[in-house]
Order: structure tokens, then sequence, then C-alpha cells
């Protein structure tokens, strides 16, 4: 009958730990999804401050394009650099902090692994303890009714749960990672099968070739292993190609737009400098046109010419002069007249 006590006083014990962990679990579940939260809205955060950055510095060298003034392009040059140091040092303080998240992130998770670890351990020490003292459990079960035998296996499948049994998981952040690892963490960690698994390429200059930019479902939220549905992620490649800039509505000289274009990647071989004598300008190497047309897609690998076409400055000397021999025509005209008359 001791014994018999002892294994009931054991098994609501167990009944007891299982709640509390299943409680813990849904505690520690409810706190990773507000954390993700918060993490998302301090990327878009430092997105936002990133882009303000990369607004100001575009404008700045379109106002540099804009001008000749000496004076002027020189404090323009002082406000760029200061501007490209700022966001230099805005975006490696935001990497610093994507590098501390994934550490804070992993600690919860070593720290619910040994937590898993040490409970399982204190099970099987109170189990062999319980075997030493006396009657073994199985003799008693044998003599319990049905009702229990059925509270007996619910217990022990909640005691130890297995991920291959779980139909849902909570989705990870995968943004920034590797496309390998990610896929990899996916298939070990939670069974989804590859083919459930999307990859759609993208060309992008923030990220590495490789690393994940969006991922679908977003982070934090519910996937549902048996509605089959895809996991999409998609990831950067390297920038093959580039859209045209409009240097002629901006007026931009020649050598503003060939640096430019040298920037974004285009080589300088492909870039000729034509004079547009169909327009005049008092002055020289404005684009006024160009080829291909603003908005059409450059490809930086091939070996097309790219055609920037200018103004050819027309001198006040030479008009001048060409209205000074007009005006000694008609004198010598009119004096002419006279004398035959």
């Amino acid at each position: 009958m001791g014994s018999y006590n002892n294994w009931e006083r054991d098994m609501r014990e167990q009944e007891r730990n299982a709640e509390l962990k299943r409680q813990g679990d849904l505690l520690q579940q409810q706190t990773n999804l507000q954390h993700t939260q918060l993490i998302l809205q301090e990327r878009q955060a430092e997105k936002e401050e990133e882009r303000f950055y990369e607004d100001r510095i575009h404008q700045l060298r379109v106002l540099m394009a804009q001008t000749d003034n000496p004076e002027k392009l020189a404090k323009l040059q002082r406000l760029l650099d200061d501007a490209v140091e700022e966001y230099n040092e805005v975006e490696a303080r935001n990497r610093k902090k994507e590098r501390w998240r994934k550490i804070y992130f992993l600690v919860p998770s070593v720290i619910m692994i040994c937590f898993g670890i040490y409970a399982f351990l204190a099970i099987q020490h109170d189990s062999s303890k319980n075997n030493q003292n006396g009657k073994s459990p199985s003799s008693v079960l044998k003599s319990s009714s049905s009702k229990k035998d059925s509270k007996i296996d619910k217990t022990k499948n909640n005691s130890a749960p297995s991920v291959t049994n779980q139909k849902t998981f909570t989705m990870e952040n995968y943004v920034g990672q590797a496309k390998s690892a990610v896929v990899e963490n996916l298939k070990t960690n939670y069974n989804v099968s590859e083919k459930l698994i999307e990859i759609v390429e993208e060309e992008s200059d923030e990220y590495e070739p490789g690393q994940v930019i969006r991922q679908s479902p977003a982070a934090g939220s519910t996937y549902d292993l048996t509605s089959n549905h895809k996991i999409k992620l998609t990831v950067a490649k390297e920038v093959t190609s580039v859209s045209m800039p409009d240097f002629g509505s901006m007026q931009y000289t020649y050598a503003n737009a060939r640096s430019y274009l040298i920037q974004m990647g285009i080589s300088s071989s492909r870039i000729e400098r034509v004079v547009d004598r169909s327009v005049t300008s008092t002055q020289a190497d404005l684009v006024t046109s160009q080829s291909p047309a603003a908005g059409k897609t450059i490809d930086l690998k091939s070996n097309e010419k790219i055609t920037l076409y200018v103004t050819e400055a027309t001198t006040p000397s030479s008009s001048s002069s060409k209205n000074s021999s007009s005006s000694d025509d008609e004198i010598y005209s009119s004096s002419s007249s006279s004398s035959d008359y």
C-alpha cells in the first residue's frame, strides 16, 4: 500500500511539473513574439534612418552636378563628405546592433535546452529511486483501472514532447542570414520539406549575395506543417543591371554625368560624348539628351555604348564680330548710294 501511495504521489508530481512546463513554454512563446515585434520595429527605424542619409547624399550630388561655382561646389563637397561619414557611422552601428540581436536571440534557446536536459535527468533519477525503494509501478498498474492507464499514457506523452510530432512552429527572423543556413535550419529543426521552401533571387546592393532579404511568412507568425504552403525566401544576388538616370532634365555636365555612371558600375570605355549643335547654350558640355533614354535598364556586363549628347558653347565675341561686320556693310552700302546720287 505504501508503495502505491509513493507511486501515486510521484505521478501527481509529474503531472504538476508537466503543467508548469506547459505554462512556461506558453509564456516563453509570448515573450519571444513580443521581442520579435520589438526587433522588427527597431529594424524599420534603422532602415528609415539609413534611407534619410541616402536621400540627402543623392540630393547633394544632384546640387553639385547643377552648379559650376567653385565656392558652392567646395561647400557642397564638405556637406557631402559629412553626410557620407554620418551614413557610414549609422550603418556600422546598425550592423553591430544586428549582431547583438542574434546573440540575444540564441541565449534564451540555450537556456531552454539546458532546462530541458535538467528536467529529463531529474525525472530519470526519480524513476530509478522509486524502483530501488520497493515494488515496481508495473505491478500496481495491473490492478489499476483503465482510466488510470490512459492517464499515465497522457502524462508520458506530455512529459516527453517530440519535435517530429509538432504540427506548427513560430517562424524565426531569417533576414540577413545566409540562404544555406536558413534552409538547413528549417529542414533540421522543424522538419520542413525542401519542396516547400521557395527561393527567389533579387538584385540588391544592400545585402551580400546569398543573404535573405525578405521572408514569407513573416517572423513571429505561425506556420502549419500540414498546410503545404510554401515558405518563400527572397535572396540577394549580385547587381547586374541599373536604371539609366535622367541627365538631360537635371542639367548635368558631361564630366559629372560620366562620373555618376562610373560610380554605378558602368565601364568608362562604354561612355561616349557627342556634341549636339542643334542646341545653343552659353555653357558647354551640358547634357541635352542621352541614349539609352532615362529609365531604361542597363546591363552592367554588356559592352553596349552609352551616348551623352552635349551642348557647344556659343562665344559672345563671334556673335559681336558678325554684328559689327554686318553694320560696316550697311554703312558702306549707304555711302555708295549717296555718292551715286
